[in-house]
C-alpha cells in the first residue's frame, strides 16, 4: 500500500504545474458531478413515486365524482322506494339501464354489451328484458347480482351463464337476462 502512495507521489512530482492544475480541475469536476447526481437521482425517484401516487388519487377522485353524480341523479328522481318494490314507469324503465351500468361500475364488473329485447305485454304490466354480457371476478359478479336483487325496482334474473375467460385465469364472463316490469 505504501508503494502505491510513493509511486503516485513520484508520478505527481514528475508532472508540470500546468498538468497538475488540469488534473486537479478534472478531479474536482468529476467529484462535483458525482455529488450532484447522487442526491439528484434519489430526489428524482422520490418525485416519480409521488407523481404515481397523485395519478392514482386523481383516478379515485374521478370515480368518486361519477358515483356522487349518480347518487345526486338518483336523489333528484322522485321514487317511492320506501314502499318496497315498484313497477317501473316509462322514465324509470329508461333509467334502469343507467342503474344497472352504474351498479356494475361500482362493483368492479365490466359491462361488455347490452342487448335490449322488445317489451312483452301482459294483462296488467309489460316485461322489459335486457341481455347483459359481463366480465369480472367471481365474487364481484356475485355482489353485482345481489345488488340487482336489492334494487328498488323489481328486477328478476331469468338466466345466468358463467364461464371462465380463456385470456385471464381470474376473470369470468357472464351472460344474464335481467327482466323488469313496467306498469301499463
Amino acid at each position: 500500500m505504501a508503494d502505491k502512495f510513493t509511486s503516485i507521489a513520484a508520478f505527481w512530482q514528475k508532472l508540470t504545474k500546468r498538468e497538475r492544475l488540469i488534473a486537479e480541475i478534472t478531479l474536482l469536476c468529476v467529484l462535483s458531478v458525482l455529488l450532484y447526481l447522487g442526491p439528484y437521482s434519489l430526489t428524482a425517484r422520490r418525485v416519480q413515486t409521488f407523481q404515481t401516487g397523485i395519478k392514482t388519487i386523481e383516478q379515485d377522485i374521478l370515480e368518486q365524482t361519477v358515483q356522487n353524480a349518480d347518487l345526486k341523479r338518483r336523489a333528484s328522481i322522485d321514487i317511492s322506494a320506501s314502499s318496497g318494490w315498484d313497477l317501473a314507469d316509462q322514465q324509470s324503465a329508461i333509467l334502469l339501464l343507467e342503474d344497472v351500468s352504474g351498479a356494475a361500475r361500482r362493483m368492479g364488473v365490466s359491462l361488455v354489451q347490452v342487448h335490449p329485447t322488445k317489451e312483452i305485454s301482459k294483462e296488467k304490466y309489460k316485461e322489459v328484458s335486457l341481455n347483459l354480457d359481463l366480465k369480472g371476478r367471481y365474487r364481484e359478479l356475485g355482489e353485482y347480482f345481489k345488488r340487482l336483487e336489492s334494487m328498488s325496482k323489481v328486477v328478476n334474473i331469468r338466466r345466468i351463464r358463467i364461464e371462465s375467460c380463456p385470456d385471464s385465469s381470474s376473470v369470468c364472463a357472464a351472460q344474464i337476462e335481467a327482466v323488469t316490469y313496467m306498469a301499463k
